[in-house]
């Protein structure tokens, strides 16, 4: 009786923990979901969320629905504070509120880098020229942030969709961007090309784990 029961607990135990596996899995970031969001959405805004084009930018704003499309979680307030914060969620008279990290780059890249776990840096280059080709060492999904005068201060994001060739082991280059304000599709990464003040801009890479959430 003693061995039955205990054959029934551990097989009790094994369910619970592939069961645990399972909804973690279901829960982790996944970069392709959150590139065929960028996708979909690059041009025709989703009108499921508000834009803030005409408001000093929609980049991050964009990038944070790809994110959150792919498997993030928001961080809401009161739990989080400040750039631990990070959501956007309805009130009455169709109105929102929302945490800066989820629509300011600068604010965004502290989120990431400080209260978002398995995010690192994975390159950081200053003044690209048009043209020029640097690794990025992405992946799709990851997310790409720019200071146009290197004053340490972000003001633009994008998001890395698609690779443009593959590297030297035959693994893909994901060096191909979308971004909101101004709409870009699959433009090379660097956005240098478009980019009047490519001399003075740094741009620095973020991988987000497929285990973050």
């Amino acid at each position: 009786m003693a061995r039955r029961l205990l054959l029934f607990a551990l097989s009790v135990l094994a369910l619970l923990v592939l069961w645990l596996a399972i909804a973690a899995s279901a829960l982790a970031y996944d970069g392709s979901v959150a590139a065929a969001y960028a996708d979909t959405y690059w041009q025709n805004y989703n009108t499921a969320w508000p834009s803030f084009a005409n408001r000093g930018g929609d980049c991050t704003n964009f990038v944070s629905q790809a994110l959150y499309s792919g498997g993030i979680a928001m961080r809401t307030s009161p739990t989080y504070s400040g750039d631990a914060a990070w959501y956007m969620l309805p009130k009455s008279g169709h109105r929102w509120t929302y945490s800066l990290p989820w629509i300011n780059a600068q604010h965004q890249s502290v989120f990431a880098l400080r209260y978002l776990p398995g995010v690192t840096q994975l390159a950081s280059y200053y003044g690209v020229a048009p043209g020029q080709s640097v690794a990025d060492h992405a992946s799709q999904g990851d997310i790409v942030l720019y200071d146009w005068n290197n004053d340490d201060t972000y003001d633009h994001e994008s998001i890395v969709v698609a690779s443009d060739g593959a590297n030297p082991d035959g693994t893909a280059n994901w060096d191909l961007v979308d971004a909101h304000t101004n709409n870009r599709y699959h433009a090379y990464w660097t956005l240098a090309q478009y980019n009047a003040s490519w001399a003075t801009t740094r741009i620095v890479v973020l991988h987000i784990a497929p285990t973050t959430n």
